[in-house]
Parts: structure tokens; C-alpha cells; sequence
């Protein structure tokens, strides 16, 4: 899987890169067809927006997810994102 990290409006430090991708890495342990990860970190107003575009064959997958604490964004997206993965899953399981 490759992972895309890109901070908008902040300089993101390293070790906040590294807890993104390794809370990434959750969703791969899920579903490992998984070719491609973006993850886009976004400060407006004191608000962390964390969106996860995920890309997998046939099929394109999308979480955005907004709090005022960074860590806790990139938590929820990831937990909603591995929801939806599993969707995904059980629909191509049962075809």
C-alpha cells in the first residue's frame, strides 16, 4: 500500500507523519487489497480535519472527519474508514 501524507495550512512534525501512517496501517491489517492511502491533514480556525481518500480495485473510498484535536481526528477517520472497508469486503466476498 502506498501512503501519501500531506499537511494543509501547518507544518506537521514527523511524529504526527508516523502516527498517521501507522493508524493507517489498521485498515491494511482489515483488507489488504488496499493499493493507495492519501492522507490530508487540514488546520482552519483551531480545527484538525483529517480526510482519508482510499483506493482499492473498483472501488474509491472517502472519510473526513473534524475535532479540535489532531490525534483524535486521524483516530476517527481511520475507525470510520475500517467500517466501510469492511463494507466493501463483504460485498466483494459474497460476489
Amino acid at each position: 500500500m502506498v501512503i501519501e501524507f500531506t499537511a494543509r495550512h501547518f507544518r506537521a512534525p514527523d511524529n504526527l507523519k508516523t502516527y498517521a501512517e501507522t493508524e493507517v496501517q489498521r485498515i491494511h491489517k482489515v483488507f489488504d487489497r488496499i493499493t493507495q492511502c492519501q492522507i490530508i491533514l487540514l488546520r482552519e480556525n483551531n480545527e484538525y480535519t483529517t480526510e482519508l481518500n482510499l483506493s482499492i480495485p473498483s472501488y474509491k473510498l472517502h472519510v473526513k472527519e473534524s475535532t479540535d484535536n489532531v490525534t483524535k481526528s486521524i483516530d476517527r477517520a481511520v475507525d470510520k474508514m475500517i467500517s466501510r472497508v469492511k463494507k466493501v469486503k463483504q460485498k466483494i466476498n459474497v460476489h
